[in-house]
């Protein structure tokens, strides 16, 4: 009864907002099912090398990149719903249309715009959190959403999976852009009654001194995380053809990998960020997250059985998740003021799109290059540096 009462108190004091748009990033992040399999796509249905795929997946973190900054500013100009609604809508015709963009450059570009459209969500989103959530609770509020992102990854994979494999790519992508779709759908169902402009853009508004991009404490902060995304998004683009092509699993079986993965994190995360939060002590978690995603991938290489391999590596880059990601935007939103919430979550985002741009071309073009066993190394060492100066910054940071 007490460990119920704990789990039950850990979701307690967040707003009928923040459980809405958590809901929202559900069917959004089961619409993008496609993502885990986009190199496995490229690789195994196009026939190109792991350059080219890495090349390709790079311009959709470029994508990313451009569309976390642009989400960011316009969050803050024309407030959450409006660019949520055109995040949605724009992300279910970029996905829908993948299939008709067979050559190298046209994909590349088409990827890029879809990411634009994407990313755009999230600073969005999380930047709602703030807006419609109470600031006592915000790292839950955020690590809602994430329980959100991570019960969608749990179902969107397992289903693009088996769609893979028993139908095709193409059904894959329009399931896809479907999912977006209704996503933007139960975005005016539900959240329409708050389709309003940001208070701060009113005439009797003060100007903001605070500017996240001069903020040399948020962007050392943000860097040193972005060396461990680099390496954690290698579940992403180098692990599945690690499972596939070493392991021989098929996309089915990579599915279930992903759907397992994602339910221990919605089932352990929002229990241990309310430990953290009731702690406020922050660094130091996220330092031992980050340390944990690096002992993840040297997993892969100590084990000699897969089956133990594989239970090691998701159980200690869930771990490592979910006491660092959540605590990420909330040290960042505690340095910004009320009016420039929007771009500093967008240069949040704009880390993870960093981090999503550079980890397909430091991931299977170098696995070419040196195989996997070697790779998986270098990885385990980018999170462990990461997490070292993560915890050197204690005191340094809000």
């Amino acid at each position: 009864m007490k460990v119920l009462k704990f789990y039950n108190d850990s979701f307690s004091g967040l707003t009928r907002e923040v459980w809405l748009i958590a809901l929202i990033y559900l069917v959004n992040r089961c619409g993008e099912m496609v993502i885990p399999f986009m190199s496995l796509y490229i690789t195994q249905e196009l026939g190109w090398t792991k350059s080219q795929a890495g090349v390709v997946l790079t311009c959709f973190g470029l994508g990313a990149l451009v569309g976390s900054n642009i989400g960011g500013y316009l969050t803050d100009r024309i407030g959450n719903f409006k660019v949520m609604a055109i995040s949605l809508f724009g992300t279910a015709v970029g996905f829908t249309c993948i299939m008709f963009f067979t050559s190298f450059y046209t994909l590349s570009g088409w990827l890029f715009i879809t990411a634009l459209f994407s990313s755009a969500f999230s600073p969005a989103a999380f930047g709602a959190v703030s807006v419609y959530g109470n600031k006592e609770n915000a790292a839950r509020g955020y690590s809602l959403l994430r329980m959100a992102i991570n019960l969608g990854v749990a179902i969107g994979p397992a289903i693009g999976g088996f769609v893979a494999s028993a139908y095709s790519y193409n059904w894959l992508f329009m399931l896809d852009g479907l999912t977006c779709a209704l996503a933007g759908v139960v975005l005016f169902l539900v959240l329409s009654h708050i389709n309003e402009p940001p208070k701060h853009l009113s005439k009797e508004a003060t100007p903001s001194d605070y500017s996240p991009y001069k903020d040399t404490r948020l962007i050392l902060f943000l860097f040193f995380n972005l060396i461990n995304m680099i390496a954690f998004f290698q579940i992403i683009f180098a692990v599945p053809v690690y499972f596939r092509e070493e392991l021989l699993l098929n996309e089915f079986w990579i599915g279930v990998f992903f759907t397992v993965n994602g339910l221990l994190i919605f089932t352990c995360e929002m229990p241990l960020v309310y430990l953290i939060e009731k702690k406020d002590s922050y660094l130091l978690p996220m330092a031992l997250g980050a340390i944990a995603i690096g002992l993840s991938f040297l997993s892969l290489n100590i084990f000699a059985i897969p089956i133990i391999a594989i239970a090691a590596y998701s159980l200690l880059i869930a771990f490592g998740e979910i006491i660092n990601f959540p605590l990420i935007p909330t040290l960042a939103m505690r340095q910004s003021d009320d009016k420039s919430q929007g771009k500093t979550m967008g240069l949040v985002s704009m880390m993870f799109a960093f981090a999503f741009t550079f980890a397909p071309i430091m991931g299977l073009p170098v696995v070419e290059k040196v195989g996997f066993y070697n790779y998986f190394f270098l990885a385990c060492a980018f999170s462990v540096v990461s997490g070292i100066c993560l915890l050197m910054m204690r005191q340094k940071i809000v």
